[in-house]
């Protein structure tokens, strides 16, 4: 049926309904304008039924679309939550100075007290903790290169799949499988530079501690030397065959 035979069967409907209305002379009604409202419900209708047209179409070529790499991707992106929990809470600690500054105290005094054994035994700490790092950045180093081959093949497949979809959402939907793998890839350059920045900032961490642990022991000799004491036992002979 044609709209504006619709239209003209409406228009008739209505003023048949209208007939009985005359009997009514003190109520005020405007035919035509109620005629016009009865069509734009119509148009309205009719209009509702092609948007819901459309979205069986799209899908239907949803439906059609059967090629996904969506596990492959997610997969890929989860790899590096999984490698940086491994550092325990130095990325998820809200209070991230305070726990450098313990782990590598940069204030002279606090190495006062500590005896080398002590420093020793945290020098050792500080290696442990260095290594843990290169085998963080080495880890995120093989991930990403492990990745950019089935990142290649995976955007050939988009491709071709994109170039022979049975419609423009499955095309789409191409598109948007492509933009989610070309996200994992800038993920991983981000995972790298994290890791790098970590190893640098930890790297000068320990060198500030190791300066500190100096300046404490040089300014320990120091003391007493506006003071010097005689020493409160004789001393030995080094040299007794000089002496003779």
């Amino acid at each position: 049926m044609t709209r504006s035979r619709k239209r003209f069967l409406i228009v008739a409907a209505t003023a048949a309904l209208l007939v009985p209305t005359a009997a009514f002379a003190d109520i005020v009604f405007d035919p035509t304008n109620f005629a016009e409202a009865v069509i734009q419900v119509a148009d309205d209708a009719q209009m509702v039924d092609q948007l819901y047209q459309e979205i069986d179409n799209e899908v239907s070529m949803l439906k059609s679309w059967n090629f996904t790499q969506l596990p492959g991707i997610l997969q890929s992106m989860n790899i590096w939550q999984q490698v940086f929990g491994q550092a325990g809470t130095t990325y998820s600690s809200t209070d991230p100075g305070s726990t450098l500054n313990s782990q590598y105290p940069s204030d002279p005094s606090n190495y006062a007290n500590m005896t080398d054994a002590s420093f020793q035994s945290m020098q050792n700490g500080w290696d442990q903790e260095e290594r843990s790092v290169l085998v963080e950045n080495r880890t995120v180093q093989n991930e990403t290169y492990l990745n950019l081959q089935p990142t290649a093949q995976r955007i050939q497949a988009y491709v071709e799949h994109s170039n022979s979809a049975s419609g423009a959402t499955s095309a789409m939907q191409a598109g948007n499988e492509e933009v989610a793998s070309l996200v994992a890839q800038l993920q991983s350059l981000q995972a790298q530079e994290i890791t790098d920045a970590r190893a640098e900032v930890e790297r000068k961490a320990q060198e500030q501690a190791e300066e500190a642990y100096g300046d404490q022991q040089c300014q320990a000799v120091r003391v007493g030397w506006d003071n010097p004491q005689q020493p409160t036992t004789s001393l030995v002979n080094a040299f007794p065959a000089a002496n003779q």
